[in-house]
């Protein structure tokens, strides 16, 4: 079950972690992005260790970054940010998946914009910052989006298993940890 409560405590927090995950631009590292990040970002447990990771793309130009990201997302087959991709690459349930987010985007008042697919991690984390779920019967829907995400991120670390340190895959761990702490167990009565 989702605590919504917790989900909009974190919706900053969503924010600053889709755009770091993304490919980078002038402003990604900036530092006057560092410092409203600082400022900003909740105090969770996750919160240090993504610091740490900002820290370490700090140490890098923005065409060293850009290239890091390249070569990670986009010139390597193993490694991808379209998070339904790894269970089913390029089949007709994936098509169902990507229509099924998008009406999940469009049901709660976010429109995609641009030419990237619905699963896209990024696109998924503002979807989860902007959309506006407060007193919506529909709001347990959300549990696609978070399924998507997790299933997603699994693969991709587990993909990343001789990389884990990099600064992109300790984002994702963090990504994941902040979303697990939106979720709540159901127990189920004797």
């Amino acid at each position: 079950m989702i605590n919504f409560k917790q989900l909009h405590a974190l919706s900053d927090a969503f924010v600053d972690l889709s755009r770091f995950i993304d490919y980078p631009d002038e402003d990604t590292f900036s530092d006057e992005a560092y410092v409203d990040f600082v400022k900003n970002y909740p105090e969770t447990a996750q919160k240090q260790k993504l610091l740490a990771a900002v820290d370490d793309m700090r140490q890098e130009d923005l065409l060293q970054q850009q290239a890091h990201y390249s070569n990670l997302f986009e010139m390597n087959k193993r490694y991808t940010l379209y998070m339904s991709y790894y269970k089913m690459t390029d089949s007709r349930e994936r098509g169902t998946i990507l229509a099924k987010l998008k009406m999940l985007y469009e049901m709660f008042g976010v429109t995609i914009e641009g030419n990237e697919l619905a699963d896209f991690l990024p696109m998924l984390l503002e979807f989860l910052a902007f959309g506006s779920f407060d007193g919506d019967e529909r709001r347990q829907d959300l549990k696609l989006a978070f399924q998507v995400i997790e299933d997603g991120t699994y693969e991709l670390l587990k993909n990343a298993a001789g990389d884990i340190e990099d600064p992109y895959f300790r984002m994702i761990q963090v990504i994941r940890e902040e979303l697990r702490s939106c979720v709540e167990m159901e127990v189920a009565s004797k």
